[in-house]
């Protein structure tokens, strides 16, 4: 049986206008170092003109109402450098119109089996069991797991904190790379048709095969 986490339950679909198409991508290790977030936001549909005017906020916890400044180069909204909290909140506004919704965020990932650099040995015929906790505890629709050389990746169940790895799909390697990607996707029910908003944590850690 597969190990779970709980949920926060912060994510609401929010609310809005309908007339601004967002997209929004949070991503970070639980880092205020390894933290950053996209968010595109177009005018009426995903096909609408890039919107440059747009007040783009996000908020949460411990993490105060803060503004996400506009990039004239890759015509999008993005900021790095902040507090990655259980929930963020985000909030768009351009004139009358409006978006607003808030997510869980998945805390940091941390691979906890195998322990970076030890080695795993076929011979004992035991399957590989891949573990890792979150921070916060928060529970993620969507975990992928990667083998790199074996070039194995799977998707483990909803909330799960462990994934098994038969022996016949591992390959031999000095340097076998694990990466764990755990996220949350939430439709924003006050946007155009597509809105979105995501959150996003990874942890990968390198062990040997023999």
């Amino acid at each position: 049986m597969a190990m779970t986490a709980s949920a926060c339950g912060f994510s609401s679909p929010g609310g809005g206008t309908g007339t601004l198409y967002v997209v929004a991508h949070l991503s970070g290790d639980g880092s205020t170092a390894g933290s950053s977030v996209r968010v595109t936001v177009r005018g009426g549909s995903a096909n609408g003109d890039p919107m440059s005017d747009a007040e783009v906020a996000i908020r949460g916890g411990g993490l105060g109402r803060t503004i996400v400044p506009y990039d004239a180069d890759r015509q999008d909204y993005r900021l790095d450098r902040f507090d990655w909290v259980p929930g963020i909140r985000l909030e768009v506004v351009r004139g009358r119109d409006w978006l607003d919704g808030s997510i869980d965020v998945p805390g940091a990932t941390l691979i906890t089996n195998p322990i970076a650099d030890s080695t795993f040995k076929r011979v004992d015929a035991i399957p590989l069991v891949i573990r890792w906790k979150d921070e916060f505890g928060t529970v993620a629709m969507d975990t992928r797991v990667r083998l790199d050389k074996a070039d194995l990746e799977r998707t483990a169940p909803r909330g799960a904190l462990e994934f098994i790895v038969p022996v016949a799909d591992l390959r031999v390697d000095d340097k076998e790379r694990v990466r764990v990607r755990r996220s949350n996707e939430l439709q924003l029910a006050g946007g155009a048709a597509g809105s979105i908003i995501t959150a996003t944590t990874e942890h990968q850690i390198e062990f040997r095969v023999e």
